[in-house]
């Protein structure tokens, strides 16, 4: 499975287990005997009216709201032990680390011994991208208190990131032995089966999470599973029903909209993705299938509005840049179009090609030859000289000598690098203004059938504008969004940003 960057969603995970841990140790207090002499503070029950509202809070989603209960506290209330400690927890959810972390190292400056303040400020290590103190932190915390559960199960969920399933199977184990029904325990266990492809055993711990905890979370964590291990209708059940238990959780929305699409039915699954969109526009993997869908379903502006949404939220993703170039191309906005593929190539520098649709753009949107040739210059240093990439950039640099391009195109031997430079040909005839030839090369790089580079889109749209008469398109189908297969994400026939495969 690949792990995704699901932060959010185990930080409000990680909130509820601590407040339910630290509500079950205030009622514990609450109901103990009275004492003959003043209770120290950790003793002293909190409001059990301020705890029902706070989690009515959190059950709601609110979590300014629940950061607002604490200002109706006394200052007494305020400053005791286990509502620091809420208040903490409900910072990191609030996206206010550091406001948490010097909530909690007061704490355990006041008590080293404070367990359940280390393993908050574990979650503000994990929540501040340091991996390795949050580990060193949790093991530290089993090492003075080998059966909490929390520790145990946070370094199982380590332990499967770090793709070692036997040191994560070790650790829910043991928390197992410690709480036998315990969720995250039950849940973790069941995916290291999963990874370990034992399929009968996964499933067995799957079912009995969703009998002890039928939840939107246990229904969608079996579901995952019913999709990765191909039974896709009961993967769909599954979800439908995490959905109408959570109709705002993102990540059954995401979830639901990967079986649709492997079910063949992209429409359905473009509504849940771009639901998952609406309800957190800043996570952003569902553009990546909702840019990829509607690339296909030649919604290119729809693909475009995506494919920006990419860009602004990963500039580093130069899949979402050459699928932004595509559709900036397709719309005739070629000066947009280099400017997407130029920053392709920067990101991707090995990419020859991002170069190649940087100058063709550059080109048909007007620029000047002298104006384009410091980029090209620059990006033909970067070639071996004998290869074919440096000459058909030469091309583009010299606006001539393409005898000996057509030549060396008709030499190569790689089939894949001879498809894509017979396109390049192709737009530079097209540039040139020799219609007769531009159309005799596109027409031939469609009969090699490289479906599985960018190029074979952008050729396809190119004919289509062009009115080329082409016979038999070989079964090509529909168009590929922003490149070929890769694993996890080709499915129903849809290939998203995220699936190009260079090479």
């Amino acid at each position: 499975m690949v792990i995704m960057y699901n932060f959010k969603k185990q930080a409000v995970r990680a909130l509820r287990l601590i407040f339910c841990c630290l509500a079950l140790f205030c009622m514990s207090c609450a109901s103990s005997p009275p004492q003959a002499s003043a209770p120290p503070e950790e003793d002293i029950p909190v409001a059990p009216r301020f705890v029902d509202k706070l989690a009515a809070m959190l059950d709601a989603g609110d979590i300014d709201g629940a950061l607002a209960l604490f200002d109706t506290l006394s200052p007494e209330e305020a400053g005791l032990r286990q509502n620091r400690r809420f208040k903490a927890s409900i910072l990191i959810s609030a996206g206010k680390p550091q406001e948490a972390r010097a909530i909690v190292e007061a704490l355990i400056n006041e008590d080293g011994g404070d367990i359940e303040s280390r393993y908050i400020l574990s979650n503000i290590e994990a929540a501040s991208g340091k991996n390795k103190e949050q580990r060193l932190l949790l093991e530290n915390i089993i090492k003075d208190a080998p059966n909490h559960t929390p520790s145990l199960n946070a370094l199982g969920q380590i332990a499967i990131n770090t793709k070692s399933p036997r040191l994560a199977a070790s650790y829910f184990d043991r928390a197992l032995a410690v709480e036998p029904d315990n969720m995250d325990a039950i849940a973790g266990r069941a995916n290291v089966y999963r990874l370990e492809h034992k399929k009968e055993e996964a499933e067995e711990l799957f079912n009995k999470l969703v009998m002890l905890y039928p939840n939107s979370e246990a229904y969608s964590e079996r579901g995952r599973f019913y999709r990765e291990t191909g039974n896709l209708s009961r993967a769909l059940e599954d979800l439908d029903a995490a959905k109408k238990l959570d109709p705002y959780n993102y990540w059954v929305s995401y979830d639901k909209g990967r079986v649709l699409l492997s079910m063949g039915k992209q429409r359905e699954a473009l509504e849940e993705f771009d639901y998952a969109n609406k309800l957190e526009p800043d996570i952003f993997i569902s553009y990546v299938y909702s840019a990829g869908i509607r690339d296909e379903l030649e919604d290119i502006d729809g693909a475009a509005h995506d494919y920006e949404t990419l860009v602004r939220l990963r500039p580093d993703y130069y899949f979402a840049l050459e699928g932004l170039g595509v559709q900036q191309m397709k719309r005739g906005l070629y000066t947009a179009s280099a400017q997407a593929f130029a920053a392709a190539y920067q990101t991707a520098p090995t990419e020859n090609n991002y170069a190649m649709l940087a100058a063709v753009n550059m080109l048909k949107g007007g620029g000047q030859h002298n104006q384009i040739k410091p980029f090209v210059e620059q990006a033909m240093r970067k070639i071996d000289r004998n290869k074919l990439d440096y000459h058909v950039l030469r091309l583009f640099f010299d606006l001539s000598g393409d005898a000996d391009v057509v030549r060396r195109i008709s030499q190569e031997k790689n089939e894949r690098t001879k498809a894509q430079m017979m396109f390049y040909l192709a737009n530079y005839y097209d540039i040139k203004g020799n219609s007769l030839l531009a159309d005799k090369f596109y027409i031939e790089f469609r009969d090699m059938k490289r479906m599985d580079i960018v190029e074979w889109r952008l050729n396809e749209w190119i004919l289509k504008n062009r009115n080329t008469q082409l016979g038999d398109t070989g079964g090509g189908g529909g168009t590929n969004s922003a490149g070929a297969n890769s694993a996890g994400t080709n499915n129903g026939g849809t290939n998203s940003a995220a699936a190009t495969e260079k090479g």
